[in-house]
């Protein structure tokens, strides 16, 4: 982390009730996981405790502790030497990562439909219309489909199964909304009509399209920064 962030740039993040109900180190994790989601600390950005520490008004104890979460959630990279720096994927990375999701979030989703019950169903299509960016909910639709995709996997009976895919998403959902790159908000009406139907392949051959469209999206997108030498430009929020 290199220079001084803007006045309030991380703080706007930290919930004071959260530190003043003694959960310092929940609140530093989640002000720092939305800075890097959002851009405010870009892709291999150095991370100095001492001016997050003062950006933040917190000690040093649970900066630490936030490190080693946002290092487990693939966010970030600590290097005993050299401290931690904001994670940077590389082509090679971001093709591995939709790989896995592939292989997991497909055998998830058809768990998830297979076992889902009338009631979750109902949840699940009253969460969805919040989703879409058509529909005016651009903003909202950025927070509410990570709550979406938690609960439909919820339903799958593979807890860590479903952690491990909301990691991923949320590391390449990252890519896509700092660099720009378009997703497609059609997969959740795709997933719905599934959900409805109760079609496990039917939302498998969905987000088998999906994870293709969105890794070749991105993989163009990152070649052709690396081409010019740039990199990506922060600020857009993290879409679903």
């Amino acid at each position: 982390m290199s220079g001084t962030l803007d006045p309030g740039a991380l703080r706007a993040f930290m919930t004071d009730g959260d530190v003043a109900d003694g959960t310092a180190e929940e609140a530093v994790t989640a002000a720092l996981r939305q800075a890097i989601l959002r851009g405010v600390l870009r892709p291999g950005e150095r991370l100095r405790q001492e001016l997050l520490a003062a950006e933040l008004g917190v000690s040093r104890i649970p900066l630490r502790d936030a490190f080693r979460r946002l290092s487990a959630e693939g966010l970030i990279h600590i290097d005993g030497r050299r401290g931690a720096r904001v994670t940077s994927l590389s082509v090679d990375e971001v093709t591995e990562l939709y790989e896995l999701r592939r292989l997991l979030e497909l055998h998830c989703l058809r768990l998830a439909i297979r076992r889902l019950s009338d009631e979750g169903a109902a949840g699940l299509l009253e969460m969805a219309t919040h989703l879409d960016p058509a529909a005016g909910h651009r903003a909202e639709g950025a927070i509410s489909a990570r709550g979406f995709y938690t609960e439909l996997y919820r339903w799958s009976g593979r807890p860590r199964m479903a952690r491990t895919i909301i990691g991923l998403r949320h590391e390449l959902n990252r890519y896509h909304a700092l660099l720009d790159v378009r997703l497609h908000p059609e997969i959740h009406g795709r997933i719905c009509e599934a959900i409805r139907t109760r079609d496990p392949e039917a939302a498998a051959r969905a987000m088998r399209d999906h994870l293709r469209r969105s890794r070749d999206n991105l993989v163009t997108v990152l070649r052709r920064n690396s081409a010019r030498g740039g990199r990506p430009r922060g600020g857009a929020a993290a879409r679903g």
